[in-house]
């Protein structure tokens, strides 16, 4: 959705003391004019209610005005915004217009005295930008990085940020004096173009409503969930944290925490696959902002998380992607993803280019493939087939099959190639309109291959689609290449796609929606800015044989990624708009899977969330060990141990690094510097 311009105003915490106790204000951080999806959250006390009132011309309340979490759409500003609490109390504030400024693109763009509100078109997930301001007198400027709805997410006199979700952002100056705002990592945005509008009246299938066992891990630094999969007896997640700037590799088995790796500073591990003999590996971006600056970063773990290699690689001229990444049979690795750029011996086909970069068992490249077409061509994820050649999967806006034509805006497709980097064979496939590329598996029994995205049509006749944008799973032949079948899934509002995973019968997928599948009602917000959790198994024939809709709750929840362990289902989920919180949290979760008796998986076993501080730690950390506790290092190994209960653990002698500290049935982390 296109927000348009104007006002901010960042809600002062209000803190009252007696019967009314602590009381949060996280927003309305920003009022666009003619917007939708702007928020505002109170945590109120307990026994508390609230009932919400907006004033303003075209303001009004979305769903119910009884929520601790309420949104409301807006025409114009000023508004004001009311919370009338059921003990007497109430606040209210008036939220005043300021101008928009020049969208932000790499450079240096006019900076005026006063309040302007910057929108930057489009930034992918991951994606670092830096906004300093320059050639100015008096005060530094303060700046504020906010969500498309308002979110703060970083503030100070720069910002130096990796993006948490893909879509449009705004940076908040407030100047003293006229200079410049020196931006670093934002090109320019080119909407899609082309395709047709399609519609059909299908009816989605009935859902159940699905819950959650219990969660095994959860993160609260503003953190962004990216990778789940499972490797042997163990899952294995990515979450990047956007306080210590870092991506943390995690793996549970038994429900408990055993290991975990930290990266380097800023980078962004987006993609894990994972090999029961050569371990784990990442791809992602680290680097600078700026387009020399910018690199794909790959790293090789061995299963128990000790760094064996790192390698980055990027062209000179432009940003790089990397997304995909999969184990060869002899251990070394195949990188893909897309670039603005030219790889050395290659000319950028023009926007965005396909890239395959064959790193060796020892971390260096060994060779390199890009390729494209004039449009934009995008490799979102790859994997090894049992021919021992590499599979591509992505999206053009172009002609890149070997044969047939554009179909629409966005056409997926799938290239196959040798090792050695040479092509085998290219294959488009697409509707009328915009089809997206996500995920991809292979089958180790037929050999077949399994996708899903996010498509606005239908990718075979009588499929879809309600008008709005659907996921689509589907499987295709390895000998033919062709559709063996195709599902779309979507009740009638947007949901996007994200992760699926071969289960013991079949396929797995998982997505968020706006909307509810006939037997599962939305929340009762009442707005597309709050989405409900789906997991969907189909059998190996395309059988639908489970649709759970769940998360029915106050907050938006993003779907990140599926695994399988047996029969039970991991979800990994981001957290928005969590009343009470001014940030993402990321939680993986076991999945209640009807397929395994409640009473089999133990829930009372599950670990709990132990409060570490400080964190980052130098000389001591602060818990409360009832039972004495376990200091493990990043690798599982225990560092340090007493069997008598603390409240402080001194650090001395230990190596800067990633630590986990285990005590009864309570889990915690922390950073030593």
């Amino acid at each position: 959705m296109k927000k348009s311009l104007l006002t901010i105003l960042i809600l002062m915490g209000l803190v009252l003391r007696g019967a009314a106790q602590a009381v949060l204000y996280n927003g309305p951080e920003a009022v666009f004019p003619n917007s939708t999806e702007n928020y505002a959250t109170v945590k109120l006390p307990p026994g508390v209610s609230v009932s919400w009132s907006i004033a303003g011309t075209g303001a009004t309340i979305q769903g119910l005005n009884t929520n601790p979490l309420v949104f409301f759409d807006a025409a114009t500003a000023p508004v004001t915004l009311t919370a009338t609490l059921s003990n007497q109390t109430s606040f209210t504030a008036t939220i005043p217009a300021i101008p928009q400024g020049p969208t932000l693109i790499e450079g240096t763009v006019p900076m005026v005295s006063g309040a302007r509100q910057h929108p930057i078109n489009q930034l992918l997930r991951g994606q670092r930008v830096k906004v300093k301001p320059i050639n100015f007198t008096g005060a530094a400027p303060q700046l504020t990085l906010l969500s498309s709805q308002g979110r703060v997410l970083a503030q100070g006199d720069s910002i130096d940020f990796r993006s948490p979700t893909r879509g449009v952002y705004f940076v908040l100056v407030r100047a003293q004096s006229a200079g410049q705002l020196q931006v670093e990592g934002v090109s320019p945005y080119t909407p899609p173009t082309g395709g047709a509008n399609a519609s059909s009246p299908l009816t989605p299938p009935a859902a159940a409503v699905g819950s959650l066992d219990f969660q095994l891990d959860s993160r609260t630094n503003f953190t962004g969930g990216e990778a789940a999969l499972t490797v042997g007896n163990q899952v294995i997640t990515a979450v990047y944290d956007f306080v210590l700037n870092k991506t943390i590799v995690s793996a549970y088995q038994n429900d408990q925490l055993q290991w975990s790796w930290l990266s380097n500073d800023h980078e962004y591990i987006r993609t894990l696959t994972g090999d029961a003999t050569h371990g784990i590996a990442g791809i992602g971006s680290a680097g600078g902002a700026l387009k020399s600056q910018d690199n794909v970063v790959v790293v090789k773990l061995s299963p128990t998380g000790a760094l064996q290699t790192r390698t980055t690689f990027g062209t000179a001229n432009g940003r790089d992607y990397g997304y995909g990444v999969s184990f060869l049979n002899d251990g070394s690795l195949m990188a893909t993803g897309f670039t603005e750029g030219s790889f050395p011996g290659f000319t950028n086909a023009g926007e965005l280019d396909a890239f395959a970069v064959h790193v060796s068992t020892t971390g260096s490249v060994l060779n390199t493939l890009q390729y494209g077409t004039p449009e934009n061509d995008r490799v979102f994820a790859s994997r090894t087939l049992l021919n021992g050649n590499v599979l591509l999967f992505g999206d053009t806006e172009g002609q890149i099959g070997d044969t047939g034509a554009p179909r629409g805006s966005f056409d997926i497709f799938l290239t196959e190639l040798t090792p050695a980097g040479v092509r085998v064979r290219n294959t488009q496939y697409g509707s009328n309109e915009n089809d997206l590329a996500f995920d991809l598996v292979v089958d180790p029994a037929s050999g077949d291959v399994f996708i899903t995205g996010q498509t606005t049509s239908a990718l075979a006749p009588g499929i879809g689609n309600p008008q709005r944008p659907q996921v689509y799973t589907a499987r295709i032949s390895h000998t033919t290449q062709a559709l063996v079948w195709v599902r779309q899934l979507g009740p009638n509002e947007g949901q996007s796609g994200e992760s699926l995973a071969l289960s013991p019968t079949g396929v797995g997928v998982i997505f968020y929606t706006f909307g509810s599948f006939s037997g599962a009602s939305n929340n009762s917000l009442g707005t597309p800015a709050s989405d409900d959790m789906v997991v969907v198994l189909y059998d190996f024939n395309g059988n639908l044989t489970t649709l759970y809709q769940f998360d029915q709750t106050l907050e938006r929840v993003f779907a990140r990624a599926i695994a399988f362990q047996g029969t039970d289902v991991f979800v990994l989920r981001d957290h928005v708009y969590e009343p009470g919180r001014p940030y993402i949290t990321t939680s993986l979760d076991r999945f209640a899977n009807p397929s395994t008796p409640l009473s089999s998986r133990n829930p009372a076993q599950a670990p709990q969330a132990l409060a570490v501080f400080p964190n980052p730690a130098r000389s001591f950390v602060q818990v409360t060990a009832d039972q004495g506790y376990q200091l493990l290092n990043s690798v599982g190994a225990v560092v340090k141990a007493d069997s008598r209960p603390t409240d402080r653990i001194s650090l001395d002698g230990l190596s800067p690094g990633f630590y986990l500290i285990r005590t009864g049935n309570k889990t915690g982390r922390f950073v030593k510097e």
